[in-house]
């Protein structure tokens, strides 16, 4: 196991030299690259508990130190996905209030493990006496609640974010945080069963604590790779200066009424002839801010008409045309040759996910099995 906990070490770190060297880093990109510098730090620690075990304790300090740092993941993760999600994220000094459970973790086990003599300090570990003090299952609570809580929290940031972007944009694959929520449901599942094993453990024996240690450090490692590899590639939506939007939460842009005025009935008719006869769907990354420059209104009021007039996000108006237009061009003899993407591509799609995930919410079958027909 020793060396699966250095391999997470080293991998920690690259990703974090890769994030760090990135030459436009974002807040973003510091709080991501932060998490994986503590995610090895604490499994650098946890690598030198288990050979101070294995190796008679040639190192006396290193003794529970690593535990502490485990509830530092949690709020720095939580800190990254808020700024990914919120368009005004700045970081404030009351974020530090997250690092309470930290520092008062280093304080308690200052006074009942850092400060005892080496001798007493084996005799704890060898017996696993700790399992029986009181401190101890207050942190598996403490670091239970904090994942549930941080993560849970992080997903609902995720989804509300992932439905306002539909508001703007009708390609959203480079910016959809999608992957996340999912990773942020899958680690609150896969962290509650490693925390509530150690509950468990403390009533009924289950395997002895190193064993158990060491397992939950090598899921870790495993959940690292997942968010190294789509957090490196992961696009910041307000990190780039051209958008010039306020994604504001759906169903709240100021200045529309609901009631439908002659103005905008007659707007409604030349927004829909202007998307049958210039086609601007066909554009891979219209956005809403684009589309409005064109017919001359503000963002702001063609999001109102769209979503408060014609019931759909600006997502979804986009999308249910460039699907219109790949029917139509798919039934098309000079298209036979060819393929269901190339044609998607034309229509305006640029991502096969996007246009076969849209296809089906909007016909209820595959482009394969509509070619087919």
């Amino acid at each position: 196991m020793e060396p699966i906990l250095l391999f997470g070490v080293f991998e920690a770190l690259i990703i974090f030299l890769l994030i760090i060297l990135k030459r436009k880093k974002t807040v973003s990109d510091y709080l991501l690259s932060s998490f994986f510098l503590v995610y090895s730090l604490n499994t650098f620690l946890s690598y030198l508990e288990i050979y101070n075990r294995t190796h008679g304790f040639p190192y006396p300090l290193f003794f529970f130190v690593s535990t502490p740092f485990l509830l530092l993941h949690w709020p720095i993760l939580w800190l990254y996905v808020k700024s990914l999600t919120d368009q005004h994220f700045r970081f404030r000094p009351v974020y530090l209030l997250n690092l309470l459970p930290f520092v008062l973790c280093i304080i308690l086990f200052t006074f009942e493990y850092y400060t005892k003599p080496l001798n007493e300090k084996i005799v704890i570990l060898q017996s696993e006496s700790f399992k029986h003090q009181w401190d101890y299952p207050v942190v598996i609570i403490t670091m239970t609640l904090s994942s549930l809580v941080y993560l849970s929290w992080a997903a609902v940031l995720v989804r509300r974010y992932n439905c306002r972007i539909k508001v703007y944009f009708s390609e959203t694959s480079r910016y959809d945080l999608h992957w996340l929520r999912v990773l942020m449901i899958a680690s609150a599942a896969i962290y509650t069963v490693i925390y509530l094993a150690f509950a468990i453990d403390l009533i009924v024996p289950l395997a002895p604590f190193r064993w158990m240690h060491q397992i939950s450090f090598l899921l870790g490692a495993v959940y690292i790779i997942v968010l190294g590899f789509f957090g490196h590639r992961q696009g910041n939506l307000f990190s780039e200066k051209t958008i010039g939007i306020n994604l504001q939460e759906p169903g709240t842009i100021s200045g529309i009424t609901y009631s439908l005025t002659d103005k905008e009935n007659d707007f409604i008719q030349n927004l829909l002839k202007y998307m049958n006869e210039n086609k601007p769907f066909l554009v891979p990354e219209i956005t809403l801010a684009a589309l409005a420059s064109e017919l001359e209104v503000t963002p702001d009021y063609l999001s109102g008409i769209i979503n408060n007039k014609l019931g759909k996000n600006f997502f979804d108006f986009i999308n249910h045309y460039r699907i219109e237009e790949f029917k139509t061009r798919s039934l098309a003899p000079e298209n036979k040759k060819f393929t269901l993407l190339s044609i998607a591509y034309d229509c305006g799609f640029n991502s096969k996910a996007t246009f076969n995930r849209v296809f089906k919410n909007v016909t209820g079958i595959t482009p394969g099995e509509y070619a087919s027909r």
